[in-house]
């Protein structure tokens, strides 16, 4: 243990060392990302200034072919364009060789799309002294963001919908705002198990259903009380009293053990009474429990019949 775990003075410093390296990377890769290098911008207009000496001094001895302006854009007509909607014979008329106006009317026919000016450089074989001369002219409109607004009739009749949860299928829930098809079958399922629902406040208890959630749909649904399935206390065993969600094994077994020590059960008062129940079980549970007596058993004549 000890020749694996020991480091030598050696290897003490080398860990030291790599320690501090990583945090110098670390340092400098926070200072770069929340002050990034602020890069020059590109001087158009003194580039055209520095441009138009340089052909005046190409004029001056003679060297400057006379319709080298018409190519370059000196004598050219100037108009703005828009590079996403402009002819070839448009971009062409500006200065443009035939073969960039038709790389850009292929990137155009594939979808793509200039958002700047700058974009233009990308293609391939642009000219950045021709770009310079038309950046002036170029004009790209920025899209407009329209803004949906949902038809009144719409948000009305989100407001007056109401969805019966003990008998609503999934395709009903669904129709919630905010309920999709996971959480309108978990709605069911969870239904099925507690044998419907007393309140609305019980749908907090389904998995995945928020604060949020609940508070924004809670007026649109309602509870049918008289469609809950009462579990016949007396008659039940353990196995489908330990099914249902609010009673569980242990309290189910104490219920059998009980009511075969007292004949029947009469109410959830009695269960409470002898701790089976938490009080604040109580009122809920009555929702659920059922205390008629079918087939009394021997020795419980002398109590009251439900």
């Amino acid at each position: 243990m000890k020749d694996w775990f020991t480091l030598s003075s050696r290897e003490r410093t080398g860990m030291k060392v790599l320690l501090v390296l990583n945090l110098i990377v670390l340092i400098l890769n926070l200072f770069l990302r929340y002050y990034p290098v602020q890069q020059k911008s590109t001087d158009n207009a003194a580039y055209q200034q520095e441009l138009e000496r340089f052909r005046n001094s190409l004029r001056s001895h003679g060297t400057l072919p006379e319709d080298s302006e018409a190519q370059d854009g000196g004598s050219l007509k100037r108009f703005p364009f828009d590079p996403n909607t402009a002819t070839k014979k448009e971009m062409v008329s500006l200065g443009m060789e035939e073969r960039i106006a038709a790389r850009i009317i292929s990137y155009r026919e594939k979808g793509g799309r200039f958002r700047k000016k700058e974009d233009l450089l990308k293609v391939y074989g642009f000219d950045r002294i021709l770009y310079a001369s038309l950046t002036p002219y170029i004009i790209i409109p920025k899209p407009e963001s329209r803004v949906q607004k949902p038809a009144q009739p719409a948000e009305e009749s989100i407001r007056e919908l109401r969805v019966e949860l003990n008998s609503s299928d999934t395709s009903v829930l669904m129709e919630l705002r905010g309920i999709g098809p996971v959480l309108a079958s978990r709605i069911i399922k969870y239904r099925g198990l507690l044998g419907g629902y007393y309140s609305v406040d019980q749908l907090k208890e389904v998995y995945g259903i928020s604060d949020s959630l609940f508070q924004a749909i809670k007026n649109n649904v309602l509870v049918e009380p008289a469609l809950v399935k009462r579990i016949p206390v007396n008659q039940a065993g353990e196995a489908q009293l330990s099914r249902h969600p609010y009673i569980g094994r242990y309290k189910a077994r104490a219920i059998v053990t009980y009511r075969k020590t007292a004949g029947c059960i009469l109410s959830t008062e009695e269960l409470v009474r002898n701790k089976i129940l938490l009080e604040e079980e109580e009122s809920r549970m009555n929702a659920y429990l059922s205390f008629q007596i079918q087939n009394p058993e021997p020795g419980t004549g002398n109590r009251d019949k439900r």
